[in-house]
């Protein structure tokens, strides 16, 4: 993990720690101790807890020989904090620590209780505890923002994960096994043995890719460890809308009730009849005037994409050959749900698609 190296900064803590620490005034020995507690901040990010307890220790062992020699070990007054590293150890220990409950509190409690002893000296008891305090809600805040942050990261690869294994099943798979059905029955029907043998091994050689292709998908949904279906909303249909109308073919998004979580594969197909019917609008009615409903049923969402008749003269940008129309109710029926279309009595058409959400 990146978080358990030293870093730049982390030298830059320990020479503030030190500076802090030469500030105090003291010399010999003790100057010794309190820089030797000093140094283990380099390490707040491998082992927090450990730098923290070492600094709690230092400021106890300070309490202690100052109890029973105290003119060998005056306490400082006008030094900014004391223990000169209990800002670094707090921080460490709240952001760095794993979720450990009392664990991870317990060295900064008794950083806290240790400046308390300084009592005769009241500012410093204040700037002591007040840093303390900040440093620790600043060290909670880097550990949860940090693990929100993976989680995030985590959650856009499943997405991705799931995005590509859908588009293998949904796609690539199911036009390999239309192959693989036209041979055989292309193997069935000729009457030649080398053309019967040749549509045999397309067949068979088909087979075969739909075995891993499955493979693959199965190893793609392994890797996101939520299955197939992530339970997303409907995909957001916008950029469809927009593209209809730079390329010459103005559409409107109404939607109608509150969106629902779906499964991935009725997701993609509810994406997919809009933007095949959106492109065969585009081919065969040049400058209609398309409306596309999303209507949230109970246990089902309902899409009606309907547009008038077009005008000959109309200009549309170049338009990709698409999906035909029996590809695509197959696809909705794959999905669970119904297709259908209907010619208007003005010359528009409609067609409508309902899909399950549950």
């Amino acid at each position: 993990m990146d978080g358990v190296r030293p870093r730049p900064v982390d030298a830059v803590a320990v020479l503030v720690a030190g500076g802090l620490t030469l500030a105090t005034g003291y010399s010999g020995l003790v100057l010794v101790i309190l820089l030797a507690a000093a140094l283990p901040v380099l390490w707040m990010r491998r082992a927090p807890l450990a730098v923290a307890w070492i600094s709690a220790g230092t400021a106890i062992l300070m309490l202690v020989l100052y109890v029973l020699a105290p003119t060998a070990v005056p306490l400082p007054s006008d030094v900014l904090i004391w223990p000169p590293t209990c800002v670094f150890a707090a921080y460490g220990a709240m952001a760095f620590a794993a979720e450990r409950g009392v664990l991870q509190w317990l060295p900064v409690i008794v950083l806290a209780l240790a400046a308390l002893f300084l009592a005769d000296w009241l500012p410093l008891v204040l700037r002591t505890e007040t840093a303390i305090a900040f440093a620790a809600l600043y060290g909670r805040y880097t550990a949860v923002r940090d693990r929100l942050r993976r989680e995030l990261d985590e959650r856009s690869e499943r997405v991705e994960r799931e995005r590509l294994a859908g588009e293998m099943h949904d796609v690539v798979t199911h036009r390999v096994s239309r192959m693989v059905l036209q041979a055989g029955v292309l193997a069935g029907a000729a009457g030649d043995e080398r053309a019967r043998a040749a549509a045999e091994e397309l067949r068979a050689t088909g087979c075969e890719a739909l075995d891993e292709l499955r493979h693959m998908v199965a190893l793609l949904r392994r890797g996101t460890g939520e299955g197939f279906d992530l339970g997303l909303p409907l995909p957001d249909l916008r950029p469809l809308i927009t593209e209809s109308a730079r390329a010459g073919v103005p559409a409107e998004l109404v939607v109608i009730g509150t969106p629902v979580p779906m499964s991935g594969v009725v997701g993609r197909t509810a994406y997919l009849v809009v933007q095949e019917t959106l492109t065969n609008v585009r081919k065969n009615a040049p400058g209609a005037d398309v409306r596309v409903r999303v209507h949230y049923l109970r246990g089902s969402v309902r899409l009606s994409i309907h547009n008038t008749p077009g005008l000959p003269d109309a200009w549309v940008a170049a338009t990709a050959p698409g999906m035909g129309l029996l590809d695509l109710r197959q696809r909705v029926e794959v999905a669970g749900g119904t297709l259908e279309t209907r010619e208007d009595d003005d010359g528009g058409s409609l067609v409508e698609a309902t899909l399950p959400t549950s």
